[in-house]
Parts: structure tokens; C-alpha cells; sequence
């Protein structure tokens, strides 16, 4: 390593040694009510009560990785039953998320500081570390290595502007980063150029697909759901999944609209936060529309209006299972957009906002074959609404379009399984 190199990280260590207690009291505060970390926020410092000899460690940011990796972790649990599997996250819908996996320690992840990072390898004593995506933290890589961890990101990306960015302090990034990884297994072949070109021994990367393709959604729910759906809410439901603080007025306002001439439109909107949940409350109070909140309700087939807010957690496939057409959240604001593969799994015809650069590659497959629809604002929104709505020949087209795109992509699952089972064993 270079000398500028290991001054950087001993700064960086000394920085986020003493920041990390004032970053879990600002992540407590911040989720105090959606939900809280409560005790199990001294995790995030390594502070753990679990103990294991051994274990085979899995990390996804939060819930939308969480989702993504869980089939990986379920098919890697079958084929290995024992090992000692456990997963980690930073967000409590995260941990929401993966709780329902039998056999598998879900812990919160460590932030990236020495000690928190020391706290959770001496806790489990890990013997690989596979992360999701593009997690890469310089304590939580150096520190995994030198325990004698292999490190692997499966499904992993890089945009092009993060590799511009790597490359003005390449060497920084090497050091730190790029010689800390035994295997990337990157969505595409320009992932794997840009992996390449920060440093990553050429051997060490390749193309393995995007395993957010392989999900296995809770088909029980859906249909349960779509039942119900049939004899309370009619053929007219528009859902909005997985919102966020700011997408409110956009979402609502192009409703209202579309209601203007679909009389019997209904709403399903599932915030993805409890903020964005109440800001929509509020907003809806402000124009004296009426609504219910599921918390509220002791069954869904308790449900009598129009407006449904979806504001539980762990019931996502219900919620689909309530919708004819949906909108993927994050996309009217500056998040980039949810995976619109889990809608289109379900056939469900897709409406995007404008900013939906965590999923590009799969929205643009989309659109361009006619499985989703890009909506701008409130009012491009409420014409999609009322076109597909109003045209169920279309509907029903739309939704197997998307169908088809999401099992197109199917495969890259066993081929990460292929390669994990070559690198650890």
C-alpha cells in the first residue's frame, strides 16, 4: 500500500472512530418512529448479543437490496445447510424485510468504523463477506480481508459517473478498495469495464446478470390479495408503491385527475417511509379527500372507500395483488425509481416518474418493448392512468410485456451460485 494511502485511511479511521457513535444517535433519532432501531442500535457500534464459531456473511444496504438478495441467500442456505448464514442491513425496513428468512441470523450491519467493524467479525467470525450492489466501505473491506475473509459483490454495478469519480484518486482506490475484492460478479459488460478500470485484477471481475430477475415473490399473498381485490375494489385500481416525501402532490394530484373521468378509480398508495406516509395523509387532509389507513383496519376486507394507505410492512405482494396498474415510487423525486421486475412479475402493467436511474437497464428494456410507460408529471400521469385503465385489452398486453422482460433476464441466480461455490469451496 502506498504511504498516501495508509495515511488517508488512518485518518479515515481516526475520523469514523469518533464519528460513529454520533451517526447511530442520529440514526436512532431519525427512525425513532418508522420504526425505531430501539436497543439493537448498539449493533450498529458492534455490540452484538449472537455469537457464531463460524458463518457465511451477507450485506444488503437496505430494503431493496435485502429483497434482491434473499433468493441468493435462500438457494445458497439449500445448497450449503451448514453454514451459518448471516445477513445484514443499515435500515430497519431492511431488517423488516429479511426477518421472515428461517435459519439466518439478520443483524444490523456495523457502520464503517474500526471498532464497530472489529466488534461484528469478532461476534461471527466470518470466513466470506458477499455484498449486493456497490457497498464498498474501505474499514468494513480492509478489515473482512485481514480477517481472512474472501469478499465478494454479487450484482454489481457502477455507474459511470462513480468511475470518473474513483479515478481521480485511483490510486487511493485501489489500495483501499479494488485489491480488498476476490470476486465481482457485475450486471453487465460496462459494469465490469469500469470495475476493470479502478483497479480490479481483470481475473477477478466478470458478467453474471442481474439476479433481481430471479426474485420469488410471495405468490400466496398476491393471489389472496387479488381475490379480495375482485369483490371490494373493482377493475379500476392504480397503485403507487414504495413512494417518498415529495412525490405526494404528483401522485395524488394526478389521481384526482384521472378520477375526473374514471368515477370508480381507486388508490392503493404504499409509502415506502412512515414520512412519506403522513406527508401524504396531510396532503390528502388539505383537500378533503378521504382515506384509510391499513394499521387501521383488522382485515382488508374490512376496507370500504377509495384511498387505501399501505401502511405496513412486509405485506408488499398484497398490495400488488390490490392493483390493475402500478407506479413504481422513487421516480418523481431524486431517489431512482424501485424495481419495477417485482410488479411485472405479476404481470401488472408499470408507470414510471422521470428519475429512475437505480434501474435503468430493466425501465428501458421496459418501455421500449410497451411494459411500462414513462409519466413526466401529474398530468402525463393521469393520462396513462385513464388510457390503460380504460382499455383492457391494452392492460393486459402491457402487463404480459412486462412479464416477459422480467423472465428474459432470469438465469443470473444459479450462475452467482456457480461462482460463490467456486471461490469458497
Amino acid at each position: 500500500m502506498h504511504l498516501s494511502s495508509r495515511l488517508a485511511l488512518l485518518a479515515y479511521k481516526t475520523l469514523t472512530t469518533l464519528v460513529a457513535p454520533l451517526g447511530a444517535s442520529f440514526l436512532a433519532y431519525k427512525k425513532r418512529n418508522d420504526p425505531p432501531y430501539g436497543k439493537r442500535i448498539f449493533e450498529l457500534l458492534g455490540c452484538y448479543k449472537d455469537r457464531l464459531e463460524s458463518c457465511v456473511w451477507f450485506h444488503g444496504a437496505s430494503v431493496g437490496e435485502i429483497n434482491a438478495i434473499k433468493p441468493l441467500v435462500v438457494e445458497f442456505q439449500k445448497q450449503h445447510p451448514f453454514e451459518n448464514i448471516v445477513l445484514t442491513t443499515m435500515t430497519t425496513t431492511g431488517l423488516n424485510a429479511a426477518k421472515y428468512l428461517k435459519g439466518v441470523n439478520v443483524e444490523f450491519s456495523p457502520l464503517d468504523s474500526p471498532l464497530a467493524v472489529s466488534g461484528f467479525l469478532n461476534s461471527f467470525n466470518p470466513k466470506a463477506l458477499i455484498i449486493i450492489d456497490t457497498e464498498l466501505w474501505p474499514n468494513m473491506l480492509g478489515l473482512a480481508k485481514k480477517h481472512g475473509c474472501m469478499i465478494s459483490i454479487v450484482n454489481a454495478r457502477m455507474q459511470e459517473k462513480n468511475c470518473v469519480s474513483y479515478l481521480k484518486h485511483k490510486t487511493l482506490v485501489e489500495d483501499l478498495i479494488s485489491s480488498n475484492l476476490s470476486k465481482v460478479m457485475c450486471i453487465t459488460d460496462a459494469d465490469k469495464e469500469r470495475f476493470i478500470k479502478i483497479g480490479v485484477p481483470k481475473q477477478n471481475v466478470m458478467v453474471t446478470g442481474n439476479i433481481k430477475y430471479d426474485l420469488k415473490p410471495r405468490e400466496n399473498m398476491f393471489n389472496d390479495a387479488m381475490v379480495l381485490k375482485t369483490q371490494l375494489l373493482g377493475d379500476c385500481v392504480f397503485g403507487a408503491i414504495s413512494t417518498h416525501d415529495g412525490e405526494e402532490t404528483t401522485i395524488i394530484d394526478g389521481y384526482v385527475k384521472a378520477k375526473e373521468t374514471i368515477k370508480d378509480l381507486k388508490l392503493v398508495l404504499v409509502p415506502r417511509h412512515q414520512t412519506a406516509g403522513t406527508l401524504s395523509c396531510e396532503y390528502l387532509d388539505k383537500l378533503g379527500i378521504s382515506y384509510v389507513r391499513k394499521s387501521s383496519l383488522k382485515s382488508i376486507s374490512d376496507f370500504t372507500g377509495d384511498i387505501l394507505i399501505g401502511d405496513t410492512i412486509g405485506e408488499i405482494e398484497t398490495y400488488f395483488g390490490l392493483c390493475d396498474l402500478v407506479l413504481m415510487g422513487g421516480s418523481f423525486v431524486n431517489i431512482g425509481g424501485h424495481n419495477p421486475l417485482e410488479p411485472a412479475f405479476f404481470s401488472l402493467p408499470i408507470l414510471t416518474g422521470p428519475d429512475y436511474h437505480n434501474f435503468t437497464e430493466q425501465f428501458d428494456k421496459l418501455i421500449e418493448c410497451g411494459g411500462a410507460y414513462l409519466a413526466e408529471d401529474s398530468n402525463k400521469l393521469s393520462k396513462y392512468i385513464v388510457k390503460l385503465l380504460s382499455d383492457k385489452e391494452l392492460l393486459k398486453k402491457t402487463g404480459i410485456k412486462a412479464l416477459d422482460i422480467q423472465q428474459q433476464g432470469r438465469g443470473a441466480l444459479n450462475k452467482t451460485l456457480e461462482q460463490l461455490d467456486k471461490l469458497l469451496y
